[in-house]
């Protein structure tokens, strides 16, 4: 099957548990979807990034003061266990390529990660962070596998 591997941010997994991301609308997430129930794309999410994912999920119930233990209990169960996210983990190469990214300054150890297993693994990177490719661009790094959901989508249709 011909498809294009996606590596997910954090970002395109946060509205699983109900969490909005600016600039990520409701019909956005729907033509997501629809492209991983078509074939198009395979989304792939890194091991590493529940760091992330946990960190920001317990701010905005701390944040709002909710009861969102089944909200958690389906998000994890769907993004563990449905086959629609398949998990995967750094190899010693891209966490050699992600120190070397921290040692140049970029200081997000998580997205140095996604980025250098995206190139590792031939994938797109999906990130809205403009700060991590203008680091990437400034040090001579290829940003040609990352791109947002837009860029995806001109890319798809």
């Amino acid at each position: 099957m011909n498809y294009i591997k996606i590596l997910l941010d954090s970002t395109y997994i946060l509205p699983s548990f109900g969490i909005e991301v600016e600039g990520l609308g409701e019909e956005d997430i729907i033509k997501l979807k629809i492209a991983g129930i078509e074939g198009k794309v395979k989304f792939y999410c890194l091991s590493v990034t529940w760091i992330e994912i946990i960190g920001k999920v317990y701010r905005m119930v701390e944040k709002y003061k909710v009861d969102v233990k089944d909200i958690i209990d389906s998000a994890v169960k769907s993004l563990l266990e449905s086959g629609f996210y398949e998990w995967i983990t750094p190899s010693s190469q891209a966490v050699l390529t992600a120190f070397r990214l921290r040692m140049l300054g970029h200081r997000d150890n998580i997205d140095n990660l996604l980025y250098a297993s995206s190139l590792e693994n031939k994938m797109i990177f999906l990130t809205m962070d403009k700060n991590l490719v203008e680091f990437l661009k400034e040090h001579g790094y290829s940003i040609e596998n990352v791109m947002d959901h837009q860029k995806l989508f001109k890319k798809l249709y």
